[in-house]
C-alpha cells in the first residue's frame, strides 16, 4: 500500500512509502518548532543556505502551512508568506504531492500575491533513505556521469569534509542505494545539490549514525529568479521506483 505522511510546520512531507519501500529519511523523534524538521521534503524558499541576508534556507520551513487532504494518496500544502522585516514581499505557495502507482510526484508553485516583484532561490531538499550512503551512487550528472560515493565521497568524509555540491542540472538522475533505487526527474530547476553532513557532523537533531543512512539529491534554484507581480513559477519532482 502506498502512503504518505506530512506536518503541517513546514508544509513538509516526512515519509512516502511506495509499494512497501520507504523513500525518505526522518529521524523517529522531530525537534519541536521553530526548529525546522530534518529529514522527509523540506521547502527552500525565499533564499537557498546563504545565498543572501536572510535566515538559511529561507522562511518557508518555519511557518505553519495549511494541509489538504484531497483524495488517499494526495497532499496539499500552501502558505501565504507575508512581508517579514528583511523582505517586504507576498508570496503564496503551494506544495501539492501525490503518490501512485510505482511513483511520488511533487508539485512546487510560487504565486506573486504582492505589489513589488521579487528575486528568489531555493526548491526541494528531500532525504532520500539510501540505507548505507557509502554504498550509493547517482548517476546522470552533467560533470559526473558516474557519482560513487563510496570512492569519490569517502575521500571527502574522511577528510572531516561533508559533501555539499552544486551540480548543473540534467532532466533526470538514477539513484541506486541499498535501500532503494529511483530515477529522479525534475522540470523549472537549474540545480543538483548533492549533501550528506559526513561522520564527523556537529548536528543535534539526528542520532549521529544516521548520517549514513541517508542522501540529499535536492533540485532547487541557486541563480536568482524574478517573479512580477502576479507572476507564477513552478517546478516538478518526480520519483519513480526503478528495478
Amino acid at each position: 500500500m502506498n502512503t504518505i505522511q506530512s506536518q503541517v510546520f513546514g508544509g513538509q512531507t516526512l515519509s512516502a512509502n511506495l509499494l512497501g519501500t520507504e523513500i525518505f529519511y526522518c529521524p523517529d523523534t522531530l525537534q519541536a518548532p521553530p526548529t525546522p524538521a530534518r529529514g522527509g521534503v523540506p521547502v527552500l524558499f525565499p533564499q537557498f543556505a546563504t545565498l543572501g541576508d536572510l535566515p538559511k534556507h529561507g522562511y518557508a520551513r518555519t511557518q505553519d502551512w495549511q494541509m489538504f487532504t484531497m483524495l488517499d494518496g494526495c497532499v496539499s500544502a500552501s502558505l501565504l508568506l507575508t512581508e517579514q522585516a528583511d523582505w517586504p514581499h507576498r508570496a503564496q505557495l503551494n506544495v501539492d504531492t501525490s503518490i501512485e502507482d510505482e511513483h511520488v510526484e511533487i508539485y512546487f508553485e510560487i504565486r506573486n500575491v504582492g505589489t513589488t516583484a521579487f528575486e528568489w532561490t531555493g526548491g526541494l531538499h528531500p532525504y532520500f533513505l539510501v540505507g548505507d550512503v557509502l554504498q550509493s551512487r547517482i548517476e546522470g550528472l552533467a560533470d559526473t556521469p558516474v557519482y560513487d560515493i563510496g570512492t569519490y565521497g569517502l575521500t571527502r568524509f574522511q577528510n572531516a569534509h561533508a559533501i555539499d555540491e552544486a551540480h548543473a542540472i540534467t532532466p533526470s538522475l538514477k539513484l541506486f542505494s541499498p535501500n532503494v533505487n529511483l530515477l529522479l526527474e525534475q522540470e523549472g530547476f537549474d540545480a543538483w545539490q548533492i549533501w550528506n553532513p559526513s561522520e564527523q557532523h556537529t548536528l543535534t537533531d539526528i542520532p549521529h549514525a544516521d548520517w549514513q543512512k541517508f542522501l540529499c539529491v535536492e533540485p532547487v534554484v541557486l541563480t536568482a529568479k524574478t517573479i512580477t507581480v502576479g507572476g507564477t513559477w513552478m517546478g516538478r519532482l518526480r520519483i519513480s521506483l526503478l528495478a
